[in-house]
């Protein structure tokens, strides 16, 4: 990321960088979970009912 500011990338473009860091970060501490994970949960079992 801070490579790409260095290197004068466009702010958006870094963002999408950022962007995924963030939702890595979030995966690691419990926080996010990816959307394949939730549906598969959703899939195979019965919640909220």
């Amino acid at each position: 990321m801070l490579s790409g500011i260095d290197a004068g990338m466009p702010i958006d473009l870094v963002q999408i960088d950022m962007t995924a860091a963030w939702d890595k970060l979030g995966e690691i501490t419990g926080d996010a979970a990816p959307d394949e994970l939730i549906t598969q949960l959703f899939s195979q079992f019965c919640l909220g009912k």
